[in-house]
């Protein structure tokens, strides 16, 4: 729980800071590459349930290399562009309904020392982490809404 409130926290903040983004300016793609891809060794999943509300039921930590591997094979290099600070926060207000997940890998279970994270949309939109700082900062360039579908299915949740 301490987790997804710095994560909440964390994304609320960059909205309001982003606002240095000139908003007529159309976004070019890059790809996202995520750190420490080898050091992985935890994979936190989150939901919600009714209300928003996260709990011990929507929440999964997967410490299988194997899927870890195959999930971050899946995600990285994947098309990103850095949106204007607009839709961030359209964005952000979609995280406390049911379908969407906040994916965050680790080298430890505490989850306090390498962190990298993702936000999970079911439209199939996904937030990425900037790969040098602790903030959500890019946008999958396409939806990919049956790549969730492959994720949940890898990761066994039923949530």
């Amino acid at each position: 729980m301490k987790v997804i409130r710095i994560l909440l926290s964390t994304i609320i903040s960059i909205v309001f800071l982003s606002g240095c983004v000139n908003e007529g300016e159309i976004s070019k793609s890059t790809e996202i590459n995520i750190p420490y891809v080898n050091d992985y060794t935890f994979l936190n999943v989150q939901g919600v349930e009714e209300g928003g509300i996260a709990s011990n039921s929507t929440s999964k930590i997967i410490n299988d290399d194997k899927k870890i591997k195959e999930f971050i094979s899946k995600i990285n290099k994947m098309e990103v562009i850095k949106p204007p600070s607009k839709e961030l926060t359209e964005k952000v207000k979609e995280l406390n309904l049911i379908g969407n997940y906040i994916f965050t890998l680790s080298d430890k279970e505490t989850m306090d020392n390498k962190v990298y994270s993702m936000n999970f949309f079911k439209d199939g939109s996904i937030q990425f982490q900037h790969p040098d700082k602790k903030e959500i900062v890019y946008l999958s360039k396409e939806k990919h809404p049956e790549l969730l579908k492959e994720l949940k299915e890898l990761l066994e949740l039923t949530y």
